[in-house]
């Protein structure tokens, strides 16, 4: 076990620092045991950290951490691993990630734009008395819901409830009970509950997004891939949106904002992707 082990942090879907989703990034991770990625994870306390193993040429295997627990995948800190990569060894092109989901096609183009693949999308209704409880924990109202769009969970990778609100000054002023929220991950098996609404910011984005996942530790996580992976799915899959490109937006409730490219292709392959920047490399002490 090495004592001391180089960490970076990554703020992804975005090109400006302290914007973004900070992910913690270790690469060369294949000696660093559980116990102390849960510590690095813990210390750096980023939403998630990456720890990347090189196993092939172009194959590597992505792990990923909350301060909490591992989890099976993540959207932000696969792409601060994939712009870790580019940034430090020169790596371009196609790549396949090993997740605990299965192994993943990655891609990263020349003008550092990272693109993920997630996992096949899987959908799941919602009976109203959990559509209930979910909009009590969120302390919204039953007309605050936008009933044209799909209340419902979706999987790319990890399951999340998405519900969809009317207005964005709604989604902007959600105030939820965060152990509420918790107990119906646990009990549906979610990562989160993504709340979304088609008002927007930027006229050129579909959709603003807030995600919550306390379940897993994090509250809020201020951009969330695999959820915006599971929402662009399902959008396309219930007819509100044709397959095709789009941008999400997420951050701005948390004063971190950005933008996360969302592909859904008519065979119903996602992908997930960004821009993301350094903001410190850094040795960290294990002993």
């Amino acid at each position: 076990m090495p004592t001391s082990i180089e960490v970076s942090q990554v703020d992804a879907f975005t090109e400006t620092p302290f914007c973004g989703n900070p992910a913690g990034v270790v690469v060369d991770a294949a000696d660093i045991s559980t116990d102390i990625r849960q510590k690095i994870a813990r210390e750096l306390n980023c939403s998630e950290t990456v720890f990347i193993e090189q196993l092939e040429t172009r194959r590597f295997k992505f792990r990923y951490y909350t301060p909490e627990t591992e989890v099976d995948l993540c959207g932000h800190a696969t792409i601060a691993g994939l712009h870790t990569l580019q940034a430090q060894f020169g790596i371009s092109g196609e790549i396949v990630a090993e997740t605990n989901v299965g192994g993943l096609t990655m891609r990263l183009e020349a003008d550092g734009t990272a693109w993920m693949r997630q996992a096949d999308p899987a959908f799941r209704a919602l009976d109203e008395d959990m559509q209930r409880a979910v909009v009590n924990a969120l302390q919204v109202r039953e007309e605050d819901l936008d009933a044209a769009l799909p209340f419902q969970l979706a999987y790319t990778g990890l399951w999340d409830i998405l519900v969809p609100l009317r207005h964005l000054a709604t989604l902007q002023e959600l105030a939820p009970q965060f152990d509420r929220l918790a107990t119906i991950c646990r009990q549906l098996g979610a990562a989160s509950v993504h709340v979304y609404t088609m008002e927007t910011v930027d006229q050129e984005a579909t959709v603003h997004a807030r995600d919550f996942s306390p379940a897993v530790g994090v509250n809020e996580d201020p951009h969330t891939g695999t959820a915006s992976g599971a929402l662009g799915a399902l959008l396309v899959h219930t007819g509100v949106v044709e397959p095709g490109s789009y941008v999400f937006e997420q951050g701005w409730s948390v004063g971190r904002p950005g933008r996360i490219l969302v592909q859904v292709t008519r065979d119903m392959e996602v992908f997930v992707g960004g821009k993301a920047v350094t903001v410190f490399r850094t040795q960290l002490r294990t002993s």
